[in-house]
């Protein structure tokens, strides 16, 4: 069985809720409201979505990058 390298995971983890809390800071930004399966999500909430990424990217960046 092969071991799971997980600072490449949180590496990649780290990019990945970097650009998504950019996006969603642009669109409340904007006050754009994003169609979403059916329903919307208002720029209110994706003000609280990009905080949200941004912390798990602090903290993905740390264990990927910064922790030896």
């Amino acid at each position: 069985m092969k071991k799971i390298n997980w600072k490449e995971i949180f590496k990649f983890l780290s990019g990945a809720f970097f650009v998504t809390a950019g996006a969603s800071w642009y669109f409340a930004w904007h006050q754009i409201d994003l169609p979403f399966m059916g329903g919307t999500m208002s720029h209110e909430f994706l003000a609280i979505r990009g905080c949200i990424h941004f912390v798990l990217f602090l903290i993905t960046f740390y264990f990927g990058f910064i922790k030896k």
